[in-house]
This record gives C-alpha cells, sequence and structure tokens, in this order.
C-alpha cells in the first residue's frame, strides 16, 4: 500500500487536499491516539493503490466507483494493534491511513518508522 504513495507528483494544490480534508475525522479514529499529530494528507488515483490491498477492498474501491483515495499520516508513538488494519506486529513513529474518497472508509493502513519521500513533503 504505502509503496504506491512514493511516486513523485508535481506540488500538492489546496484543491487535492480539501477532497480529502473529509477523510481527517475516519484516519483520527484509526489510529486510537488522539495525542498523535496530524502531519499530512494526500489524495492518489485509486489504481495506484488498487493492486496492493486486499481482494475485498480492491472489489469494494471498484464497487464504489471510487477513482481516488485519501492517505492521512499521523505523528506519535504507536504500539503493535493500535492503528486499525495495520499489520498486529507493526509499531513506530508514523501511522498512515488509506482512506476512500467517496465513502470515506478506512481501506488499509501502516505504521512505519520513516515517511514514504512523496508523504513527508504534503505537509499541512
Amino acid at each position: 500500500m504505502i509503496a504506491g504513495c512514493g511516486a513523485p507528483t508535481p506540488g500538492l494544490s489546496n484543491g487535492s487536499v480539501s477532497a480529502c480534508y473529509r477523510a481527517i475525522p475516519t484516519g483520527r479514529q484509526a489510529v486510537h491516539d488522539p495525542h498523535a499529530t496530524l502531519i499530512g494528507v494526500h489524495r492518489i488515483p485509486a489504481d495506484k493503490v488498487r493492486e496492493r490491498l486486499p481482494l475485498k477492498e480492491q472489489h469494494q474501491l471498484a464497487a464504489d466507483n471510487d477513482t481516488t483515495v485519501c492517505v492521512v499520516a499521523f505523528k506519535g508513538e504507536f504500539r503493535p494493534g493500535q492503528v486499525d488494519l495495520a499489520p498486529s506486529g507493526e509499531s513506530g513513529t508514523y501511522a498512515v491511513v488509506l482512506i476512500s474518497s467517496k465513502k470515506l472508509r478506512l481501506i488499509d493502513a501502516a505504521v512505519l518508522d520513516h515517511l514514504p519521500g512523496a508523504l513527508g513533503k504534503r505537509t499541512l
């Protein structure tokens, strides 16, 4: 999931960020840490991540006809099992959640020690 977010893209415009502001509360709920700092929001084409998702989520994105997904990144100290849909053994400084842009559903998540380069440049 996260590898698809690292592709170089032009700078983040107000339009692309505002399309994903509605996803922030879903992302905040997924990290289970009210003190985690929101550090970035990024909108990406669903096709860039679809093949990296579990089969069920691939089908759901297709059924929703969702062409973009929102990546919301948080900084904190995340323990294993703290972030919804992240692999259970992951812990680290960053939580990155993928949310459907139409239905605002949590699609996937990861906990990392370092952000992918493209996400690190898209801070709020």
